[in-house]
């Protein structure tokens, strides 16, 4: 199996600063599979967006997609491969959560507050001269607070936005609770996707406010180290 994982190029401490990219890869290194990371612009993909695998010669956008994919190529030695029923039901709500509610209030905290935005202009786009920067940066700005207030979120104030994504976080570590891992002592595909969105939040040189909300939750702190030891261990 010859893998090539393209994603956004790195800007910090780590691996990368978009959790879906993070996820996609924190899965490969879950099950131990070779893999080159390839840097690409998202227009290489035919979704349009990163991350992408491509196995052999086949194109796999998405990163549900590419774990799926793995997992099913996987077989018996898939790391879902023993879940019960109700376990999938928890990893796909668990999912659901932090991909589709506590990444709005993270990209928005990035993007369109202004403390945010401007350590993301500096990391994403502090390499391309002044006017260019302005230009490209206030382009895919627009774009994200478009996304986002048609998502809904962002039509509501900053402080409903923290709010709903402390909710988001107290969640998550009231199901971590004393394990290790999501659903026990062993981790499963959904502890690649909650360490994608985690680690963005606690780990990522791109502090917002939910940082320091985030580690007033010991149990998740301690989570994000474990999975960055087992991971990333050349992060530690």
């Amino acid at each position: 199996m010859s893998l090539q994982l393209y994603q956004f190029p790195r800007t910090g401490r780590l691996p990368n600063d978009s959790p879906f990219c993070l996820k996609a890869e924190t899965y490969l290194r879950l099950v131990g599979l070779p893999y080159e990371t390839v840097t690409a612009p998202p227009f290489k993909s035919p979704t349009g967006k990163l991350p992408m695998l491509v196995d052999e010669r086949r194109k796999i956008p998405d990163s549900s997609a590419i774990v799926a994919h793995l997992e099913a190529q996987l077989g018996p030695r898939a790391l879902d491969a023993g879940l019960s029923a109700t376990q999938r039901a928890q990893s796909h709500l668990i999912q659901r959560t932090v991909e589709e509610h506590l990444y709005w209030s993270l990209l928005w905290l990035r993007w369109i507050d202004t403390a945010g935005w401007r350590a993301t202009r500096t990391a994403f786009f502090g390499s391309i001269p002044p006017g260019p920067r302005h230009l490209i940066g206030g382009l895919i700005r627009r774009k994200v607070a478009r996304d986002a207030r048609g998502h809904g979120l962002a039509l509501h104030s900053r402080a409903e936005i923290l709010h709903r994504a402390t909710q988001d976080l107290a969640a998550l570590s009231a199901l971590l609770g004393e394990q290790d891992y999501f659903l026990g002592a062993e981790p499963h595909a959904i502890d690649a996707t909650a360490y994608g969105f985690l680690g963005n939040i606690l780990d990522s040189d791109l502090r917002t406010a939910l940082t320091d909300i985030a580690a007033s939750y010991s149990n998740l702190v301690a989570y994000c180290r474990r999975m960055q030891r087992r991971c990333f261990p050349e992060l530690s």
